[in-house]
Order: structure tokens, then sequence, then C-alpha cells
């Protein structure tokens, strides 16, 4: 096959307009603060270029409002909808239009969404997949700006924001080591996955260990088939059953761990006496369980703001390079990783 005719792009106008890029974006969505001199030489350039916005450029020339889609696996998840409530806040604050999807983990769901939602007139994305994999959401994608919320396509072309799942593992491992606990067990990797924020928690619990001098035994990492109350619950169960040696349960999300403790209190197995437990997200109901689940909270506010602002970015310069953003978090300490008091001394 012949090497394929390269499209013009904003930099191409600019350069031949000779003004900045920025200034081209703001011609094409006719922002009312450009001279008539610039806006004259920036249309004679996209008339001698040839150049061709992209559909969500000509929605937004064409005065259509922004409508923005959040594709998440899972709305009754208590992460996924307190994402939902602080994009609705974030969007709501900048008159921007939002509606929710949710996949359900559905690889055929996610496909559409990954192609744009063809014909529904969305200007930007963002998005949680859980089901496809990095290659073929490389290959489904659309010009509607579309931003990676949590899983990061190494090398690929999307925007991606997240917290640092693997440094905030190494920060968790490291406080259970602080108070003696040596045999870990992990729960939350994805089926077969070996990408994606609970792969990397994974191995940022492997990294402190090695650190460390010690090691996450193969048969104490446990693959799930969802990150649910009901996947913790037979996580722990096997472990029990199993008389397993370990003295901590790290989970990659905090419905594991709910499920876990549910499981350990059935079976007599005490938090944190037996074994300390430590989940992601500090979903709100992680302050109510017995006992309360010491958890990593992320800047979930600036998730959103951050999400938002990329795909806004993209839409003026939609050749720029992809963009990989880190958001803050925090170690969460409650009761169920904290020492327990020593008993009191008998009185003489």
């Amino acid at each position: 096959m012949g090497d394929r005719v390269r499209r013009p792009t904003v930099k191409d106008v600019a350069r031949q307009a000779g003004v900045s890029a920025s200034t081209v974006s703001n011609v094409l969505h006719k922002h009312p603060y450009v001279t008539e001199d610039k806006r004259r030489r920036v249309e004679a350039a996209i008339e001698a270029l040839g150049y061709a916005p992209s559909l969500v450029s000509r929605q937004l020339r064409a005065g259509r409002a922004q409508v923005l889609a959040l594709a998440v696996p899972d709305i009754t998840s208590p992460y996924f909808a307190h994402l939902a409530h602080v994009v609705i806040t974030e969007a709501h604050r900048r008159a921007i239009t939002l509606f929710i999807d949710e996949t359900g983990g559905s690889a055929e769901q996610e496909a559409t969404i990954a192609r744009g939602y063809p014909s529904r007139g969305v200007t930007g994305v963002l998005f949680c997949p859980v089901a496809m994999d990095p290659a073929e959401l490389e290959r489904l994608k659309s010009d509607v700006p579309t931003v990676l919320l949590g899983e990061h396509v190494p090398g690929g072309s999307f925007d991606h924001i997240a917290i640092d799942s693997r440094r905030s593992a190494v920060e968790a491992t490291e406080h259970l080591l602080a108070l003696g606990r040596r045999r870990l067990a992990f729960a939350g990797a994805g089926l077969g996955r070996r990408a994606g924020p609970a792969y990397e928690r994974l191995e940022g619990v492997r990294d402190a260990l090695r650190s460390a001098g010690l090691e996450l035994a193969d048969e104490l990492a446990f693959e799930v088939g969802g990150h649910s109350r009901e996947e913790g619950y037979r996580v722990a169960r096997v472990l029990v059953e199993r008389a397993a040696d370990f003295d901590a349960l790290v989970c990659a999300a905090d419905l594991l761990a709910v499920g876990a403790s549910a499981a350990f209190r059935e079976a007599g197995v005490t938090v944190p006496g037996d074994v300390a437990l430590l989940g992601w997200d500090d979903a709100p109901e992680v302050r109510f369980t017995a006992p309360p689940l010491t958890s990593i909270a992320h800047d979930m506010e600036g998730l959103a703001a951050r999400g938002i602002d990329a795909i806004l970015a993209r839409q003026d310069s939609p050749e720029r390079p992809p963009e990989h953003t880190v958001v803050g978090h925090r170690l969460v300490v409650r009761e169920s990783t904290r020492r327990e008091a020593p008993a009191p001394a008998p009185h003489r």
C-alpha cells in the first residue's frame, strides 16, 4: 500500500497564517476576541491547506453545546457513584451537559464508547474501561476526545488521569510492615490482566515487600472476577479454609475488603488482631464496617476537574501529545490496621 497522505493539522494552519495554534482554535470555535486580520489569515490558511476540523470541532463551531459522557462499569459501586457525583458537580459548575453510562463490564458496550458514541452528539468522553485490552482501545479510537480514568494504555494515544496506584500500594504496604506484618496476601488483580490500576497495586505491594527483603507468595495473590463484596468474601473464605499463613490482606478495592471482613468475622478471625485489612477508594461505608477500614483515598474532585480540562484541551488541540496526569492520594488509617492496645495488667 502507498503512504497515507498526512492531513493538515491546527499547527500547519497556524504556521501558514503566522499565528499561534490557540488563535486558530479560537477562530474555529468562533471566539469573539480575535482581530479581524488574524481571522482572515486563519480562514485563508484553512482554505489553502484544505484543513478539515474534527467532528467535535464542527459541532462546536455550529454552536452546539458541550455534551460529555461519563462511562463507568457499575454505578452501584460506591467508588463509581462518588466519581459520578463529583463529575456531575464539576460539569454543572461549567455549564456542561453530562450523561452517565453504565457498561456492566461488557466489551461490546465499551467498544461503542471507544468509538465515541457515534451519532449521539457527544463532544467528549470520560471512560473507565475494564473489559477491553489496550490494543483494542487504540484500534477503535475515534476523533471524539476521550480521557481514560484509571486505566493507562502504555504508549497509547489517550489522555489518562489517575492516582499513582503503584506508589500508593508501596505506601500502604510500608504502613503494614511498620506494624510488624510480614506475611501479606493480596486480592484484586483482574483475571489474566497485566495492566490497569489493580495490577499496578499488586506490583506496588511486591515492590515494597522486596525492599524489605520479603516476597508475596504466589498462592497469596488472588485474581478476582470483579471488585465486589462477594469476591472479597470468597477470597477470605479460601484463605481461612486453606489455613493460609498470612497476617494481612491488601484488597485492591474497598468492596473486596468489606466482603473479606464479613468472612473473617464469620470464621472467628479477628481484625486487626489476627489479620490487618486494607482497601482502596475510601468509600463512605468503610467508616461503618466493624472495625472501620483503613483505605487509600483519591482526590476525586481533582480527578473530575482534570478530566474535563483534558477533554477541553484536546478539543482545542487535537494533535497534541497524550498526557498522563496523576492526582493526589492519601492513606486514611483506621482500626482495621491499627495495633491493638495491650491487655491491661491484672490487679494485684
